[in-house]
């Protein structure tokens, strides 16, 4: 197989791979997209500050209004080799409680923010704790959310955030709820038990990701098609001649040289007339019987 032939099959081989990757990814995302359409038809929203422990964990879709904020615990920024690019924040990770309609907290959970939620956000946090503010508080009313588990590397930095993070007069969240007898309990573990380890994540509302699956099975299933293509040509390409085998020498043929043309006459052998025997030539007497033969022969 020639370098032609290598290449097209590293790059088949290349290819086939992620076509297999892609078009798995696009047929995972756009089923998931429709079992989540169905349970989104069937049981529609519920507002998230009415919602139980065990119901939070059923990662329903979700309505409601954000009341309080209570601090922002993590946020996500893009870097360079480690080097933050800008202050802008990609993402703001808000410790928020869930209000029941009676005014109590029981729960609070994370909610996930992008740049278009941060000025409203940071109102409510600053109404949250100054109160010299009006009494009348911004809200943020989200229809189309979902609840989602906390990503592991959040989860654990809001976890140690309640406990060592700096949240009131240089002490912790924990700190907090002692010193205010928030839960009625100096029990930190019992006083971490109401931080949920989910978040509401805006935007959610299902079908926008199945076009984006259906595109990526789209685009995997093309690759495939180009990589058999490539494959099959890197197996058809004839051997170049350096790499052939040596085909057979043709045979050498060899003939009989002609005699060459003689003048000379044929030699005639001559033999005694009375005994037969052969003569040399010119000879005068047979030197078998001893007869005369000069003249005789021919």
């Amino acid at each position: 197989m020639n370098s032609n032939a290598n290449r097209r099959k590293s790059q088949g081989i290349a290819l086939l791979i992620l076509g297999v990757v892609l078009l798995g990814i696009g047929l995972m995302a756009f089923i998931g997209v429709q079992s989540d359409l169905k349970k989104y038809e069937a049981e529609g929203t519920r507002d998230f500050n009415q919602l139980t422990e065990a119901e939070l964990s059923g990662k329903p879709y979700v309505e409601g209004r954000v009341e309080f904020v209570f601090e922002v615990f993590a946020e996500e920024y893009t870097t360079n080799y480690g080097i933050r690019l800008s202050d802008d924040s990609d993402k703001l990770y808000y410790l928020i409680p869930l209000v029941t309609e009676e005014g109590y907290i029981d729960y609070f959970v994370t909610l996930e923010a992008t740049e278009r939620y941060y000025e409203t956000l940071n109102q409510i946090y600053e109404e949250t704790w100054d109160e010299s503010l009006p009494a009348v508080y911004t809200e943020l009313y989200l229809d189309d959310a979902k609840i989602r588990s906390l990503p592991s590397s959040i989860e654990r930095i809001l976890y140690d955030w309640c406990e060592t993070g700096e949240f009131y007069q240089n002490g912790s969240f924990v700190d907090w709820c002692v010193a205010s007898d928030f839960f009625g309990t100096t029990d930190s573990a019992e006083i971490v038990s109401h931080v949920l380890p989910y978040m509401i994540v805006p935007d959610s509302k299902p079908g926008g990701s199945a076009l984006i699956g259906l595109v990526m099975a789209g685009i995997g299933l093309a690759l495939l098609v180009v990589a058999v293509v490539l494959l099959n040509k890197a197996k058809n390409v004839p051997a170049a001649p350096n790499e052939a085998f040596a085909s057979e020498a043709p045979a050498e043929e060899f003939s009989t040289p002609e005699a060459a043309p003689s003048n000379a006459a044929p030699s005639r052998t001559n033999f005694c007339p009375q005994c037969g025997a052969p003569l040399e030539p010119g000879a005068k007497f047979c030197p078998s019987c001893g007869a005369k033969v000069e003249g005789m022969h021919r």
